[in-house]
């Protein structure tokens, strides 16, 4: 016998967890636009570029790891 999923109940949990792990992700890719936006400002814009060099180094530093983590956790190539 087949059941319409109308008349089956989910698994509360399980839908949770979906719910958060979409959240997650939406986050994720948001985290991941912030950094790679900053990684160019830093980079590209001269007033990133006119920022103390030894602070801006370490700034780039974190932005290329924090993007690199970001891909990685959603399955994304570098």
């Amino acid at each position: 016998m087949i059941l319409s999923r109308a008349f089956v109940r989910e698994d509360d949990s399980e839908i949770a967890g979906l719910k958060y792990d979409s959240d997650h992700s939406r986050k994720t890719v948001e985290w991941l636009r912030i950094q790679e936006k900053k990684l160019d400002f830093l980079l590209n814009d001269p007033k990133g570029q006119a920022i103390e060099a030894q602070k801006r180094g370490k700034w780039i530093a974190d932005a290329r790891s924090a993007i690199a983590a970001a891909r990685e956790e959603l399955g994304r190539p570098g």
